[in-house]
């Protein structure tokens, strides 16, 4: 009996979790993500670049036109539901939608940005922040990537590139003075 109940709890929660991204393109698979993370006193700037096929982009872009405010507000809180544990928040938030020629390559890209503020992530002082990574880290690379899976690209600098789901991810923490970190905290050294 407790296995049944358990079954149609997932399966609830499947239906839900379809419904909630169907309309934010996370259901839809991407062809690149770019995550950048900048540390400024005690906030982090978050910043995604996602990468699509043409077909993709149109549909994302559509979904967004017919309601900005909503598309806007359904991503805030699927961010929010998937990131931000307790004593974090995010503000100042910002998406558009490009697309840019080569003349070069005689390509498009076609990419969706995504912006704002973690606050929440440091404590500590803005002189010497002590930043936890956990809440980002976990939900995209699970537990067996942590950040002594990053390069150091400069003392300031720490970048990850792999794939998730056969699309290739790359996230980068930058920070203005050089830095130390264990497996889910960054520090000034």
């Amino acid at each position: 009996m407790k296995s049944r109940s358990l079954l149609i709890k997932v399966i609830a929660l499947s239906i839900l979790l379809v419904f909630l991204f169907a309309n934010t393109g996370i259901v839809d698979s991407q062809k690149k993500q770019v995550i950048t993370l900048r540390g400024e006193e005690l906030i982090l700037n978050y910043s995604k670049e996602i990468y699509w096929s043409e077909k993709q982009f149109n549909q994302e872009y559509k979904n967004y036109s017919e309601n900005k405010g909503k598309y806007l507000e359904n991503f805030i809180e699927n961010f929010s539901n998937m990131y931000l544990e307790p004593g974090l928040k995010a503000n100042d938030w910002s998406i558009s939608f490009e697309s840019q020629y080569s003349l070069e390559t005689e390509e498009t890209t076609y990419l969706t940005f995504i912006r704002c503020k973690i606050n929440g992530a440091a404590t500590g002082t803005p002189k010497s922040p002590y930043f936890r990574t956990e809440w980002l880290l976990i939900p995209i690379l699970g537990r067996e990537i942590d950040l002594y899976n990053f390069k150091y690209l400069t003392d300031k600098i720490l970048v990850y590139e792999g794939e998730i789901d056969h699309a290739p991810i790359k996230i980068t923490f930058e920070f203005s003075k050089p830095i130390g970190h264990c497996h889910y905290h960054i520090w000034y050294r």
